[in-house]
């Protein structure tokens, strides 16, 4: 039988699993391991239970399945390595609630989405024009931050490894509690459902979501790194 929270539990996987809804820049990640989700509950239809034995109804949930325990190093200059993809990503500062864009570090910036490049944006380049993804990727770039000129936006599978479903608003490991907003932040990848939208992360609890993806919005990022 298919319970609303068999349904739950699917929807959290297809962060981990490839998605016939994913298509452009959504094949640069090399990693094998994927961290913990960090979900430790396990529920019937309706509330919380014990975690059911093999064989009883409502067996083998996430909570069930452990993965690699999350592990971040920082990095001087403003960056942090997952310990356990490999990804390195930029660290955020001066959440305080008014944007600087002299400062593509700031956390408060938000970005409409912008890729040129017809091999990677799906079909469509996106918004291209004052504050887009482009732009705060060249500028990153031109300023080869943390002595790298690689810097680009992260996959939706990437951008999901970040999800730690432990923590809320923003679902988020701790370290990086203070610079990822509680918000929706763009993924490099394109929906294959429609190509004026992107998938999002929706930090607050983790979600995936292209329908609020329209290129033409502004939204927060985060740049990345490695898994090539």
């Amino acid at each position: 039988m298919v319970t609303l929270m068999r349904k739950l539990f699917v929807g959290v996987l297809l962060v981990l699993t490839a998605h016939s809804a994913l298509a452009g820049n959504n094949g640069r990640q090399a990693f094998s391991l994927w961290p913990d989700t960090g979900l430790t509950k396990c529920y019937n239809d309706s509330v919380k239970i014990p975690c059911p034995a093999e064989g009883d109804d409502f067996y083998g949930q996430d909570a069930q399945y452990k993965g690699p325990v999350r592990s971040y190093t920082s990095l001087a200059g403003g960056m942090v390595q997952d310990n356990v993809t490999g990804l390195i990503w930029e660290m955020k500062e001066h959440m305080d609630g008014v944007a600087d864009y002299s400062n593509f570090h700031d956390a408060d910036n938000t970005y409409s989405w912008c890729d040129t490049d017809s091999n990677t944006n799906g079909g469509y380049e996106g918004t291209c024009g004052t504050n887009d993804t482009k732009d705060f990727l060249s500028a990153l770039n031109r300023a080869n931050f943390g002595g790298h000129n690689d810097w680009r936006l992260p996959t939706i599978k990437e951008l999901a490894t970040l999800v730690d479903l432990s923590q809320s608003s923003p679902a988020v490991d701790p370290v990086f509690a203070a610079t990822i907003q509680s918000s929706h932040y763009w993924s490099s990848t394109t929906s294959a459902n429609n190509f004026h939208y992107a998938w999002l992360v929706e930090f607050p609890c983790g979600a995936n979501n292209h329908l609020d993806g329209n290129k033409s919005s502004d939204h927060y990022v985060c740049a990345v790194r490695g898994g090539q």
